[in-house]
């Protein structure tokens, strides 16, 4: 069980027990997307850790920060619960992946260097932990995965640092999730459209060790109304893969949400 030592939600965990749940998880600020709340593909990869093997977490409220999260068996499945409130829906499942040609280094330094061009340079969540461009290196993942050259992928380099190892040495898994969460996003090239993560299904060939140079690439899959699609990748220098992503987007089209957000985030 992961309980705060201290901090604003602390009276929350007085008195909670591992009796009716599989575990209890707290978001800290640290791995935020927007400001209040949690990163979509980290806190789903946290849920996901009750999953042996490929997994599927379904968003269904924002993750709390620094708020105990019970983890529950629901039969077919698991839930996320903070309070009342159903955060995640969590199930074993199946990724389908059919990789796309792969830019080469010039085109992946190129394709950062690209970043937030299709918004004018403009982020519309600059602190998100893992492509916030207003967090400091050793902070957030910095991922910054803008359009390669004459390509439809988008592609950065990421190097987990090593604050991100568990006792192994190896990356914690919620750290590949977040690391092939956002770069989906940008992936989708709606420019100043800002669509939050609903749905995200993660399979982890491997645990890289951390200080070892990946690829991170994502594209495009397909759309259907306010919902897009997008694949996602992690490959190592020898462009074998480290782990796979799917992920459905839902398309923000509330005016008074959306300068809430703004507001929230500058």
């Amino acid at each position: 069980m992961s309980v705060p030592p201290h901090g604003p939600a602390v009276e929350e965990w007085k008195g909670l027990t591992l009796d009716d749940c599989l575990d209890i998880v707290s978001i800290d600020q640290r791995f935020c997307g927007p400001r209040n709340s949690g990163n979509g593909g980290y806190s789903a990869g946290l849920f996901a850790r009750v999953i042996d093997g490929p997994a599927e977490v379904t968003l269904k409220a924002p993750p709390p920060l620094d708020a105990p999260i019970k983890i529950r068996n629901s039969g077919d499945g698991y839930t996320a619960a903070s309070g009342e409130t159903i955060v995640a829906l969590i199930r074993p499942a199946q990724v389908e992946f059919d990789p796309l040609p792969l830019p080469d280094e010039n085109d992946i330094v190129a394709a950062r260097g690209a970043f937030l061009s299709d918004a004018g340079g403009h982020h519309m969540l600059p602190h998100c932990f893992v492509c916030g461009d207003k967090r400091e290196h050793g902070d957030g993942l910095r991922i910054f995965s803008g359009p390669a050259p004459e390509s439809p992928v988008n592609a950065d380099y990421w190097t987990p640092g090593a604050d991100l190892a568990d006792e192994g040495g190896l990356v914690g898994p919620e750290f590949l999730w977040a690391a092939l969460d956002c770069p989906g996003a940008f992936a989708l090239r709606n420019g100043l459209r800002l669509s939050l993560l609903g749905r995200f299904a993660v399979d982890i060939k491997r645990r890289p060790r951390t200080g070892e140079k990946l690829i991170v690439a994502a594209w495009r899959t397909g759309e259907d109304g306010r919902k897009h699609y997008s694949a996602s990748a992690l490959f190592d220098a020898e462009r074998k893969l480290v782990a796979a992503a799917n992920a459905t987007w839902i398309e923000l089209n509330d005016p008074k949400f959306l300068e809430r957000l703004r507001q929230e985030n500058e």
